[in-house]
């Protein structure tokens, strides 16, 4: 494929965007540029939504329980704390709060298990 020197010059100053094909060239990248960013906020948008759902499921969840469950579940799924800060904070030892975290993870992972089987196929 050859260039004729009137095209040459046409991009030959790509580099300071002088050339006005480098300018159009330029804009069609800004415009592929924005259409990908778009499509990106696109998808992250509907990322954002899916996890203000699951936290909202979350919430809702542990608002069902009461008292020190309530409290330990709010504190490490809401507020992000670790379970040795939870102990730290409500002053009972790391192994109960441990033990207590494992009792209530298996009551979610049963109740969840049970409405998995009684939802109709």
């Amino acid at each position: 494929m050859s260039i004729n020197s009137k095209e040459l010059s046409r991009w030959e100053n790509y580099i300071d965007m002088d050339g006005d094909l480098a300018k159009h060239q330029t804009f069609l990248t800004a415009i592929q540029k924005q259409s990908k960013l778009k499509e990106v906020l696109r998808d992250l948008n509907e990322r954002l939504k899916k996890l203000e759902n699951e936290k909202a499921e979350i919430v809702e969840l542990i608002d069902k329980f009461q008292g020190l469950e309530q409290c330990i579940l709010k504190k490490k799924y809401v507020e992000g704390l670790t379970l040795e800060s939870i102990a730290d904070e409500l002053g009972y030892s790391l192994s109960y709060i441990k033990s207590k975290h494992a009792e209530l993870m298996r009551i979610i992972r049963f109740n969840k298990k049970s409405i998995v089987r009684t939802v109709p196929r």
